[in-house]
């Protein structure tokens, strides 16, 4: 399993500042970022070197489909 970190509300603010905390942190395998604006994460990725291992994922956390799709993802990839 891969070991993964999560963040929601990762376009700005708090999270986009852990994302770039755990950008530094080399026993990560990737960084989901969770966020509704997407185009936001992708600017955080965009700059980072270490892009391969950030994931953009756009979804609203507040609605019910939100929370089906990221319970889906943690199922699909098992993540540590």
């Amino acid at each position: 399993n891969m070991k993964i970190a999560v963040v929601t509300g990762a376009s700005s603010g708090l999270g986009r500042e852990f994302v770039y905390r755990l950008i530094k942190e080399k026993d990560l395998d990737e960084i989901w970022m969770i966020a509704r604006r997407k185009e936001k994460m992708d600017e955080i990725a965009a700059s980072e070197k270490s892009r391969a291992r950030l994931r953009s994922i756009s979804l609203d956390l507040s609605k019910e489909s939100g929370i089906d799709h990221y319970s889906q993802l943690l199922e699909k990839h098992r993540p540590r």
